[in-house]
């Protein structure tokens, strides 16, 4: 346990949580005949920042815990690559099967379902099938050879749901360690928009010495992975999804003794010469677009007096500069006037359904 929470304090805390979900769900069960078993009730670890971190992107802080927070009964999806990826035509029963054999053989008796990386470009390419996805499971695995593809793949219902895939190495031969160890990692969304956050660290159906050993593992790693440490953290609380937030923590020192890392400079367009196209420079943006750009004067200079007295191929560089310089000037607009057009052809479409309802509004009044 951190230096600065107490585990007799989370054990209390704890016990408080079961008496609050059992007193919830009696009341409950009373009314809507709801079951009042509270051994799948989630514990977040709600934490407030002194300061907010600078971050502009996400940071996501893996949380290694002792215990895993899925019972055995838990619903857990394999995302794996195909036996045959360059056969378009070959079915995945083959796929499958061979992933299934592999954990059975490694000792995994989890019910892990696998689901080939064909099957899910071909049939969750709709919004509403990747939701019905990402509802249909607990826990997602992935194989790590190809973790690169899946955030694209699965869209934007998985990072809301903080339901990305764990990466796990198929070619291991410590495969049923690995998977265990992969199902205990919780991640933590660390956004720089605000100064509270939560995250899973357990459940009320745990042992007290395993729950308490999961929020110390968890405190230990936010200890070591905030941005400005332990004196930023103002605040540390766990609760329920219907409870009270229960303190374990308060700091009263002033946010004035907290340093935080200084934010990255933002390098806007990096610019550079282009070794094949003699005067011409090139510029790549943060967003990655690339432009073609023609060398100032003083070095074009340059150029001309390093060459002496070849004229003609400078003359030659300069022809295929200004060519490639009117291609890029002709894609450019020809990008405008494509959006133009589909924005025109948006602008019809709204215009007509609106006509269209207006008319069936006025039919049904008359």
């Amino acid at each position: 346990m951190a230096a600065h929470v107490d585990a007799k304090l989370v054990d209390s805390a704890l016990k408080t949580l079961r008496n609050v979900e059992r007193k919830h769900r009696k009341t409950a069960a009373k009314k809507l005949l709801v079951d009042d078993d509270t051994s799948n009730e989630v514990v977040y670890l709600q934490f407030t920042l002194k300061k907010i971190p600078y971050n502009k992107e996400t940071k996501r802080i893996r949380l290694e815990l002792p215990h895993s927070l899925l019972s055995d009964t838990s619903e857990v999806c394999l995302i794996t690559g195909d036996l045959e990826p360059k056969n378009k035509r070959a079915e995945s029963e083959p796929t499958v099967d061979h992933f299934r054999e592999l954990l059975t053989a490694a000792g995994v008796s989890r019910n892990i379902e696998v689901l080939p990386l064909r099957q899910l470009r071909t049939e969750y390419t709709a919004y509403e099938a990747k939701r019905q996805l990402c509802a249909g499971y607990d826990a997602f695995l992935a194989d790590r050879t190809i973790y690169p593809v899946l955030p694209r793949l699965l869209g934007k219902v998985f990072f809301v749901k903080n339901k990305l895939p764990r990466r796990v190495d198929l070619k291991s031969k410590r495969l049923k360690h690995d998977v265990e160890r992969a199902l205990c990692v919780e991640e933590l969304l660390l956004r720089g928009e605000g100064t509270a956050s939560s995250v899973k660290v357990c459940h009320l159906g745990m042992s007290n010495k395993e729950a308490i050993e999961n929020v110390a593992a968890a405190l230990a790693t936010l200890e070591c992975s905030l941005p400005g440490g332990w004196p930023n953290l103002l605040s540390v609380h766990l609760k329920t999804a219907r409870s009270p937030a229960l303190a374990l923590h308060m700091s009263f020192g002033s946010r004035n003794e907290v340093h935080l890392p200084k934010a990255p400079e933002d390098p806007g367009t990096l610019e550079g010469d282009l070794s094949t196209v003699p005067g011409a420079r090139v510029a790549v943006k943060r967003s990655g677009e690339v432009a073609l750009r023609p060398a100032t004067k003083a070095v074009r200079r340059s150029l001309q007096g390093q060459k002496g007295k070849e004229e003609p191929e400078d003359l030659q560089h300069d022809s295929s500069l200004g060519h490639l310089l009117r291609e890029q000037a002709a894609q450019r607009k020809e990008d405008t006037r494509r959006y133009r057009s589909k924005a025109c052809t948006r602008r019809l479409l709204v215009h007509s359904a609106l006509r269209h309802k207006g008319g069936r509004r006025r039919g049904t009044a008359q």
